[in-house]
């Protein structure tokens, strides 16, 4: 095998593999060692932190880039670049992810290193597979398993083939995933010795079989992977198969076999010094226990927070709560469960917040480093150029002309990044915000009216009011929350338009029927004048995104006893809707801030909280669906939104 070839399969084995090599090691190793050496182990402590935390990751990768840059070693340098394309497909940059894939293929051209060159149409394959971009995959894919093929590469077309595989899963096509996981499989059971990856796929193949409702079978390839990895070095892939085939038994119902295969894998955990692995199976023992013994399932759960709070893990700790607020309800001992679930809301703020700095610092460095790689490059474009023996005045015509147009470039390109960076900032400060304005109100009301209940004497009448009020305030923040996500991510990873041909008709009377209790317990009557046929082109999720908050902003701002009525028109290209409603109307200034903007917190007519959020994002998908939105409105009389997509 290749030195390159080393390299890459040290960069995608699974990180199970890097926890062999503990981190303390990899740092000692770093004072003993020589540039080259510096950058394979760089590259090892930047693999170890990739998954949990990208801005360290690209750190250490940057480290080993500058070194690289410096001995001129451009082979580590696309090694380097996989790597950093890789790390970004993790954390969902896809474009970033793209780039650095992109550069790292225009290395191995020039080297013309075919293998660089295949690994390289295989990251882009899984890179276009994530975005549903089957077609683009399948034909990256056969790039690289053409060149593995030719050259006899068992071990490129065994990636390549498991490459097919995760492309198809991801678009949900199970049966050709399964034919080339399959043909994975086969291959790695001529093997004496079996590598880390067939357990990888064995687990994969149980979780495509558990897809299809085919139980048996699922459990059938974990066990068999459990029964080939008795070998210390594949513990942990033991432990994860067991819990899968647990969680198996525990669906269908077998509650004494799920206990067993838990309890195996408790023992496992604890021999081999798993202690994560043991707080897992904690939590799924106490799981299986607390029907019927409530006592040992806290017992249980307890011993679990301990691993947790000593491995300093709060997401594994904020499971555990959630784990024992349900045993407590189980009990009845609501106290004690509402203080596990505000425990477990509290840790998962504080991560949230931290993966936010996390990703936000990664994207930071890594267009830090695309920027210095860019100008880097500039330079030596200008070092060919003095090279040229040319007549003077020729060299100094094409050294003012490429000064000029790289200088441009560079400029434009350091705004685009520092705008880029400002709505970033923008997108933080707004969830940080409304997490801190919005939701704490009604959790604040809401904590507040639980207090009353617990502490005071009050009539059913007023425990039906106050359950009602209650009922107001959580709904309006699954409502904001479930807004928050989605602008939050079309802000952070940007809007994804996957258009097809849509049924309009059918998606308005889903929304309709979903809503049809919002709009009953105010006696609201919704006017379907739809026509059928009313057929578009544009992205399905969006159309019914934006469907789904007009109505529900429809029946939130309308009297009691009013009406809306949803319409549509063919007018030329386009097919027109509209939603109009008989409720409290918008200002002109209110109107003047929607065009440039979006409104600002309001409330229904039963005080029902918008927070403005969901108007925006639909003014941001029916942009990007090629559409435009506009609204007429007169307070007291009503409203009507108008928007529009292309026709079918």
């Amino acid at each position: 095998m290749s030195k390159f070839k080393y390299f890459l399969l040290l960069f995608f084995i699974s990180s199970a593999a890097f926890a062999q090599q503990p981190l303390s090691a990899l740092r000692t190793r770093l004072k003993n060692e020589n540039d080259p050496q510096k950058i394979a182990t760089y590259l090892e402590i930047g693999k170890f932190y990739e998954a949990d935390q990208p801005d360290s990751a690209v750190h250490y990768c940057n480290q080993a880039m500058r070194l690289a840059e410096m001995a001129g070693d451009h082979h580590s340098q696309g090694i380097l670049l996989i790597e950093l394309g890789h790390i970004n497909i993790l954390h969902h940059h896809d474009d970033l992810a793209r780039r650095f894939t992109n550069e790292a293929l225009s290395v191995f051209r020039n080297l013309r290193d075919e293998e660089g060159v295949a690994i390289a149409y295989d990251q882009l394959g899984l890179l276009d597979g994530e975005g549903k971009n089957v077609a683009m995959a399948v034909t990256e894919l056969d790039k690289s398993l053409s060149f593995y093929k030719d050259s006899h590469d068992s071990l490129g077309v065994l990636d390549t083939y498991n490459g097919l595989g995760k492309v198809y899963e991801e678009k949900g096509d199970v049966e050709k995933a399964l034919t080339y996981y399959l043909r994975t499989l086969v291959q790695y059971e001529h093997r004496k010795q079996k590598p880390e990856a067939y357990f990888i796929l064995l687990d994969r193949i149980g979780h495509l079989y558990l897809r299809k409702g085919d139980n048996r079978t699922a459990v059938k390839y974990l066990e068999e992977g459990v029964q080939n990895s008795r070998i210390p070095a594949q513990r942990d892939t033991e432990i994860n198969m067991l819990d899968e085939e647990g969680k198996i038994y525990q669906q269908e119902g077998q509650a004494a076999h799920a206990l067993a295969t838990y309890k195996e894998a408790l023992s496992e955990a604890k021999k081999y010094n798993r202690p994560e692995q043991q707080a897992e199976a904690l939590i799924d023992i106490a799981g299986v226990l607390k029907n019927d013994n409530t006592s040992q399932s806290l017992t249980d759960l307890k011993r679990a927070l301990q691993i947790a709070d000593s491995l300093k893990q709060p997401r594994l700790a904020a499971n555990i709560y959630e784990a024992m607020a349900g045993v407590y309800q189980q009990e009845k001992d609501y106290k004690e469960a509402m203080a596990a679930l505000e425990e477990n809301h509290r840790l998962l703020d504080s991560l949230l917040n931290a993966d936010t700095t996390k990703d936000i610092a990664a994207i930071d460095s890594s267009y830090a480093l695309e920027s210095s790689r860019e100008k880097i490059g500039n330079l030596q474009q200008v070092s060919k150029v003095e090279k040229k023996e040319l007549d003077l005045t020729f060299v100094i015509l094409a050294m003012v002309a490429i000064a000029l147009v790289l200088i441009y470039r560079y400029v434009h390109k350091i705004r685009r990044l520092n705008k880029e960076l400002k709505a970033a900032n923008q997108v933080k400060d707004t969830l940080f915000s409304v997490i801190g304005h919005d939701l704490k109100g009604p959790a604040g009301s809401a904590a507040q009216l639980f207090a009353l209940m617990e502490t005071e004497e009050f009539t059913e009448e007023e425990l039906k009011a106050i359950i009602s009020d209650l009922r107001k305030q959580t709904e309006a923040s699954f409502e904001l929350l479930q807004t928050l996500f989605e602008w939050g991510r079309a802000q952070l990873q940007g809007i994804k338009v996957q258009p097809e041909q849509l049924d309009t008709k059918a998606i308005i009377d889903k929304n309709i029927n979903l809503l049809a209790r919002q709009a009953a317990l105010k006696n609201i009557s919704v006017i379907d004048s739809v026509p059928t046929g009313s057929g578009i082109i544009g992205d399905l999720n969006h159309f019914d995104f934006i469907v789904r908050n007009l109505l529900s902003n429809a029946i939130k701002f309308t009297y009691e006893h009013g009406s809306i009525e949803l319409g549509a028109k063919r007018q030329d290209t386009k097919v027109v809707f509209m939603v109009r409603d008989t409720g409290t109307g918008i200002s002109n200034q209110q109107q003047q801030q929607f065009l440039t903007s979006n409104l600002q917190v309001s409330y229904g007519t039963k005080g029902e909280k918008g927070s403005g959020l969901g108007l925006n994002l639909i003014k941001e998908f029916v942009a990007a669906n090629h559409g435009s939105i506009w609204l007429e409105s007169e307070q007291g009389k009503g409203t009507t939104f108008y928007f529009s997509f292309p026709a079918a």
